[in-house]
């Protein structure tokens, strides 16, 4: 049949059968067929690579969702939701659809809480952990998060009226907090004018990440070539498990097991009611990666909000008039009561709009469709598919939150905190069992922070800070498209 065919026109003839074969099968025979998106959604994953490389994965789907409506097709066995219901059923306490295998790339070996897929070990783990991280407990901690937050205000004082790269300033901010909290110490991070290696390695870490999961052969590779700066950047996962370990021991060696030192590492150690507690391997990782979260998490919502705060200067002067009101005098170790969310309100909805509008980790969270496949609205999804939703586009949707892309703080101040949908929508700490252990601590440090420096200094936006720079680029976790956040602070 193939007589005279030379090998490069065989190769073609295949080739093109495959992607013929390939085009029926994801457009006519796949279950998956009649849900809407892009047609290279249905025929290749990587079209979404390469957008996720370039820092716009995110907004590429909100858009796809704005085009297609609540359910988009973004891959071969990828699904993407944006509904109240499908949300819920995904997400919810007793949900099925367990953590996709992603997951398993995103965090440093050995697993840790973050990334464990198997329900039982993430329970049994997350009973271990959810008592140290209890409001009572993370109340304790307030002497040392005020600590850090003195720092920060005398830090900005020091460059009063001259343009101060907050997105920096907070990542150390949030570094010393959460290296007080877990490692009794803090990284040095306000003390030096240089970053610490270890936030350089965190930085470098979720590169690797990226590259290990999207081009595994790239990340192959990698491990073979004998240059010294390729072996220095992988060796950044490594660097942060000892820097973890000989901080931990440290501590062990510092402060005993049973210390009643005022921080989080001590509830691990010192779990409730004699219960079970971790290995020192497991607890080291736990927190390692607990670091990760509490850094870049707290500091991009501080910067995005500080940053709406100069674009929104009334708001500034509504949490002072506020935050003047309090009587704050306390009888606690450092004489300051901690802020509750009943206490400043307004405080409250302006850090819930930053929260809402720009959420430090925007993306997707994928889910594996259980086996024997589930019904998520009105379609039937096969077992193995992928699925997901997105707080950057739930916390968009104009039927819980009109008007989405403005700044407006007062939609906490009426309904949206009452609201069944917009509750349901609401999710920058994610939800369910998979919801964020550190929620208490991240609202603790917001409102500390925020307040602290509102109530010394007004804050204005430095020429080169602009929408533009301030743009989303998000891998995972977002950065500002111009890498900085530059605002001028001035003494009231």
């Amino acid at each position: 049949m193939f007589t005279g065919l030379s090998t490069i026109q065989l190769l073609l003839i295949l080739a093109g059968t495959f992607v013929i074969w390939r085009n029926v099968q994801t457009n006519l025979i796949s279950p998956l067929c009649h849900i809407p998106g892009p047609f290279l959604a249905r025929l290749t994953p990587y079209w979404l690579v390469f957008i996720d490389l370039a820092g716009t994965r995110t907004t590429t789907i909100h858009q796809l969702h704005q085009k297609y409506g609540p359910v988009v097709r973004i891959g071969p066995k990828e699904l993407s939701f944006a509904d109240q219901a499908s949300v819920n059923e995904m997400y919810s306490q007793q949900t099925a659809f367990m953590k996709a295998e992603i997951y398993d790339s995103m965090s440093v070996k050995p697993l840790g809480i973050f990334s464990l897929r198997d329900k039982g070990l993430h329970s049994q783990r997350r009973s271990l952990l959810s008592y140290a991280f209890s409001q009572a407990n993370v109340t304790t901690c307030a002497p040392l998060v005020h600590a850090q937050v003195a720092k920060l205000v005398g830090k900005i004082g020091a460059k009063k009226g001259m343009p101060v790269d907050m997105l920096l300033l907070f990542r150390l901010f949030s570094l010393d907090v959460v290296g007080e909290l877990f490692l009794g110490s803090s990284f040095g991070g306000l003390d030096n004018e240089d970053p610490p290696q270890f936030l350089l390695d965190i930085d470098q870490h979720f590169l690797l990440s990226g590259i290990e999961w999207n081009f595994p052969w790239i990340y192959a590779l990698m491990t073979i070539l004998p240059f010294q700066g390729v072996q220095w950047f992988l060796g950044a996962r490594r660097r942060l498990n000892e820097y973890g370990e000989n901080a931990y021991r440290t501590y062990i060696k510092r402060f005993g097991r049973e210390s009643g030192r005022k921080d989080l590492l001590t509830k691990i150690l010192s779990p409730k009611d004699g219960n079970q507690v971790l290995t020192d391997r497991e607890t080291y990782t736990e927190i390692g990666n607990l670091v990760f979260a509490g850094t870049d998490t707290t500091s991009t919502t501080l910067t995005y909000l500080f940053w709406e705060l100069t674009r929104n200067p009334e708001w500034q002067q509504r949490i002072r008039d506020e935050l003047r009101g309090l009587d704050r005098n306390d009888s606690s170790s450092d004489g300051v009561q901690l802020l509750k969310a009943s206490d400043a309100p307004v405080l409250e909805a302006v850090i819930n709009e930053a929260l809402r509008l720009h959420p430090a980790a925007p993306a997707s969270l994928p889910r594996a469709t259980p086996p024997g496949g589930a019904q998520l609205g009105l379609y039937y999804i096969p077992e193995d598919t992928v699925v997901s939703a997105q707080c950057y586009t739930t916390q968009r949707d104009p039927t819980a939150f009109p008007d989405p892309d403005t700044f407006d703080p007062e939609r906490w101040l009426k309904n949206e905190q009452t609201d069944p949908k917009a509750k349901d929508l609401f999710m920058p700490f994610s939800k369910g069992t998979r919801a964020c252990l550190g929620r208490p601590l991240a609202m603790m440090e917001l409102r500390e922070a925020t307040s602290a420096l509102l109530l010394k200094y007004s804050v204005t936006a430095a020429p080169e800070t602009t929408a533009d720079s301030m743009a989303m680029r998000d891998h995972f976790l977002v950065l500002p498209k111009g890498g900085r956040c530059d605002l001028i602070f001035e003494p009231l």
